[in-house]
């Protein structure tokens, strides 16, 4: 958020693959806000911080962009928490029935 580096988080989305979908609703969600409110850019904001982000916003434009990018948040966040919760409660019903069969818990 602050330098930019999506390197950093990617290889938590590659170890659950289905948040590949948290952050594709995250982005569409994102630029459906920036286009409702007519965000825009002067520049490319590299790296892309949330510094380098404001740096590049054009004067009147700071509270469209900033709502991008909370929304994109949000939404990310929902979908993650959501396709998360779906995994765990798999993952008990499956224990729950290996422990009622009396197999193995792993």
């Amino acid at each position: 958020f602050l330098g930019g580096i999506h390197e950093i988080y990617f290889p938590y989305i590659l170890a659950a693959p289905k948040l590949i979908l948290a952050a594709i609703a995250g982005g569409a969600a994102g630029v459906l806000t920036f286009v409702v409110t007519g965000a825009g850019l002067v520049a490319s904001p590299s790296p892309g911080s949330i510094i380098a982000l404001m740096a590049v916003t054009p004067k009147g434009g700071y509270f469209s962009v900033l709502a991008g990018v909370v929304v994109a948040t949000a939404v990310s966040f929902l979908v993650a928490a959501i396709l998360l919760k779906f995994g765990k409660d798999a993952r008990r019903e499956e224990r729950e029935q290996q422990l009622a069969n009396g197999g193995p818990v792993a």
